[in-house]
């Protein structure tokens, strides 16, 4: 597969997987902030947006509302994450079915004009279209490299996403578990896994480990691990290397074996740090999965700083 096609479906993948995330965050959290009147509203909106990887001077509930959700020149919002998928579905088009190309070029173009008004139903609409854009890919695309590169991108978006929306558990005085598994959209699942026991311990656990929850860190790690062994070679070089995506294998690897021996009670106790490692290694991961395989070039960072 050319490494131009290959990109572009991987970031696909993230961007989508980003706006999804990035809605039900802000749904979530900007409910915590009506809800809790001790909340200062500067300092929640100062380290929420800081957690998304987002600097303001002024934060506020409007600014943390104009920089993650409609406005088109900042991009971490949801608006922006929409057209940088638009613009790689553009680009990978000879390999995207039609079905997915009109799923995501429809989303561009009939972004809710009124979002401003309504956020609650911008929000259900964002997620119900990256759903619309999984079943239908998912459906439709063979399950080539190209699909391998896809998922891998929404994996790893995905681990990265559920680690910040965990850490904002440290953000909210009140009992933060429930408002963070409906972020997840795991609130149905845990209870019923649980049986309607949320202490700290149980809801970390399933949001961390558990394998069986689409949007666990561990599962999403899982599923690039699977991804990445799909599409890297297993023979070595000519000089007796090792391909270099081994070293992303090894990353994510360690980062499983950290998660998995670590008492749960040691990971609550540094929950920002366990987090942040997991948002280094997916960062990591990402340079260099753009390195092995994508065009050394123009390698894409995903900053808020600059996009492809």
């Amino acid at each position: 597969m050319l490494s131009r096609i290959a990109e572009s479906l991987f970031w696909i993948g993230r961007y989508i997987e980003r706006a999804e995330a990035t809605a039900r965050f802000l749904d979530v959290h900007l409910r915590l902030l009506v809800e809790d009147p001790w909340t200062s509203e500067p300092d929640a909106c100062g380290d929420l947006l800081s957690l998304m990887g987002v600097s303001s001077e002024e934060p506020s509930r409007d600014e943390l509302i104009r920089l993650l959700s409609d406005d088109p020149s900042s991009p971490a919002s949801i608006v922006s994450c929409w057209r940088f998928a638009r613009d790689n579905a553009r680009r990978a088009r000879e390999v995207i079915p039609s079905e997915v190309w009109e799923v995501i070029n429809t989303t561009w173009h009939q972004v809710p004009a009124d979002r401003r008004d309504r956020r609650v139903s911008f929000y259900e609409w964002a997620r119900g279209r990256s759903a619309l854009f999984s079943g239908t890919a998912r459906g439709s695309m063979v399950h080539d490299d190209g699909w391998q590169f896809l998922i891998m991108g929404r994996h790893l978006e995905q681990a990265d996403m559920t680690s910040r929306l965990v850490a904002a558990a440290s953000l909210v005085e009140t009992n933060p578990w429930p408002a963070v598994l409906r972020g997840c959209g795991a609130h149905d699942a845990f209870l019923r896994m649980y049986r309607g026991v949320q202490a700290d311990r149980e809801v970390a656990e399933f949001l961390l480990l558990d394998q069986r929850f689409p949007r666990s860190i561990m599962y999403g790690l899982d599923g690039v691990e699977r991804s990445l062994e799909m599409v890297t070679p297993a023979e070595r070089t000519s000089a007796g290397r090792r391909h270099e995506a081994h070293d992303a294998l090894h990353r994510i690897g360690k980062l499983r074996a950290d998660l998995t021996y670590t008492p749960m009670l040691e990971i609550l106790e540094h929950l920002n740090d366990r987090m942040a490692d997991v948002q280094s290694t997916c960062d990591a991961v990402t340079k260099i999965i753009s390195s092995s395989f994508f065009s050394v070039d123009d390698l894409t960072a995903w900053t808020t700083e600059g996009t492809r």
